[in-house]
């Protein structure tokens, strides 16, 4: 087996192992203390975390994906807009089946603010596999194919829009830090790999 491909099983069994753990835990150690920080770091409206949050959901989510397979197909042709689509794709269907087979609670309000109640689970956040399929995978892209000016461009514009979704979903009391930070793994590693595989060809 070659060392690319053991890198690659390493960082999935990575994954899947912190996967596991979550759904034994509630919350991880400083999850609490990093969450309290963060909701003592932005504005106390919290409007703008729902407005980016909601750049997640449909139907706003097609705007997004509509601009990051444009972009993608210019940086790298049509194969590259195939796999933003496959990013997209293969995240819904991760957060769809992992939720319930994890079943994570969201945070208490008895340890940090909670915005408004909401159903479902904590773990993963469906915002931020999201976030990290489409914005993850152009900020990828845009490292491996693209030079220069536009390429930083990218990149910090991608790295910008992930930390403020982050931001959005600690702040809303939503899900705790590991949450979004797993799920941007997740998503990472998954876009990551069909950079990778579009690249090859």
């Amino acid at each position: 087996m070659r060392p690319p491909q053991v890198l690659w099983i390493g960082l999935f069994l990575v994954g899947t192992l912190i996967t596991l753990a979550a759904k034994y835990y509630p919350y991880f150690p400083g999850d609490v203390a990093l969450a309290r920080g963060v909701q003592a770091l932005v504005p106390g409206d919290l409007h703008w975390a729902m407005l980016v949050s909601r750049t997640g959901e449909f139907p706003w989510l097609l705007l997004v994906l509509a601009l990051v397979l444009g972009l993608s197909w210019a940086l790298a042709g049509w194969r590259a807009a195939a796999a933003a689509l496959l990013s997209l794709g293969g995240m819904l269907a991760l957060g769809g089946w992992l939720g319930p087979a994890v079943a994570r609670p969201r945070p208490s309000a008895e340890l940090v603010q909670v915005w408004r109640p909401l159903t479902g689970f904590s773990f993963p956040s469906q915002a931020a596999l999201r976030f990290a399929a489409t914005w993850g995978f152009l900020g990828i892209l845009a490292l491996v194919k693209s030079t220069g000016v536009r390429r930083s461009a990218l990149v910090l514009a991608c790295a910008a829009l992930l930390i403020l979704g982050a931001a959005a979903r600690i702040a809303l009391g939503a899900h705790w830090p590991s949450d979004v930070l797993l799920s941007y793994y997740l998503g990472l590693l998954w876009a990551a790999l069909l950079v990778r595989l579009a690249a090859r060809r």
